[in-house]
């Protein structure tokens, strides 16, 4: 029954063509210790998967739809129509949320505040990959404009109120539909985030392309800049050459991960001449004039590096946890 304290929740599931994953994506959302909680399922498998849904679901009530297939952004705003809750929350059928993620969220809100995010850590091939807590709170409209990193969709909840006020997802965007909207969003009230790892991520092989690179300059980047410029520009000069460098990043990146060698140094340079201060970028590109030797080792040598950077996170979790024990013991003995 919803209370003023625990308001209906709608934790919205996206999947595609993958009905292990969402079985257990879906069982993370059963898992929630938060009470309130109807799940939305936006398929766009080619069998749907509605009744597996249902039945994974348990004694959650379930609302399903199918996606059209326009994309990231379209299947989300599909989940927001049908949703009732007065707060809304997605998760990608290759994420997990852990089971305080939303009971988390949920009491973080306070009046003035539209979002509220969550830390993450990834997981490829069963190998904790590495995290990240958020701290960027408040006022972040200008933080985003200048580039500052976003969370997954996976890791944020927003008011219902604040998409009525924003809009939903813009759906001709092909990518970065997530931070566009944030942006908006962000106009309409204060963002807070909560720095626990509360979200598992599923990643794919830094081979699996996910990214269209001709999509994103010919269509992401303009529209982007068109839609957010004037406003980084009442930031000042400097919030408006960041937004141009960072979205130059973005699209020197994407042609990296797509072979684009040439368009990759074009852009990365690009983003210099706007933000010379950027170390990343300069990293960038300095891969990108090496061409596919430079990419392939520095591909080995992030992968080797979170892979090790999970397995000490690992290892400091469970020291911990030991620790705790052994002083509950210690206490409980006192």
């Amino acid at each position: 029954m919803e209370t003023p304290d625990r308001p209906l929740v709608s934790a919205i599931v996206i999947t595609r063509d993958r009905p292990a994953k969402l079985e257990d994506a879906v069982a993370s959302v059963r898992a929630q210790t938060y009470p309130n909680i109807e799940l939305v399922v936006v398929d766009g498998s080619s069998e749907p998967v509605e009744s597996l849904a249902r039945r994974r679901a348990g004694d959650r009530p379930v609302t399903y739809r199918r996606d059209d297939g326009r994309g990231p952004g379209a299947a989300r705003n599909v989940g927001i129509r049908a949703a009732d809750g007065e707060y809304v929350a997605f998760l990608d059928d290759d994420d997990r949320w852990l089971p305080e993620k939303i009971e988390r969220q949920v009491s973080a809100f306070e009046p003035g505040v539209v979002a509220v995010y969550t830390g993450q850590f990834a997981v490829r091939d069963g190998e904790r990959v590495g995290g990240r807590s958020p701290s960027l709170s408040g006022d972040v409209t200008e933080a985003l404009l200048r580039g500052a990193p976003c969370v997954p969709t996976s890791a944020f909840m927003v008011r219902r109120a604040a998409i009525d006020d924003a809009g939903a997802f813009d759906e001709a965007l092909p990518i970065w539909e997530d931070r566009e909207w944030y942006v908006r969003l962000s106009e309409h009230g204060q963002f807070r985030s909560v720095p626990e790892e509360l979200v598992r991520r599923g990643l794919g092989e830094y081979d699996q392309l996910t990214d269209d690179f001709e999509a994103a300059r010919d269509v992401a980047y303009p529209r982007f800049l068109d839609a957010h410029r004037a406003s980084a520009a009442e930031y000042g000069a400097g919030c408006e050459r960041m937004l141009v460098a960072s979205l130059s990043r973005k699209l020197g990146a994407t042609a990296l991960e797509n072979g684009r060698y040439g368009e990759a140094r074009r852009w990365l340079a690009r983003s210099v001449r706007h933000d010379p201060g950027q170390r990343q970028t300069w990293v960038y590109l300095l891969v990108a004039l090496g061409g596919a030797p430079a990419w392939r080792g520095v591909r080995g040598l992030r992968r080797a590096y979170e892979s090790l950077a999970g397995r000490w996170t690992t290892a400091a979790v469970s020291w911990r946890g030991r620790g705790d024990a052994d002083r509950s013991g210690e206490e409980g003995n006192g």
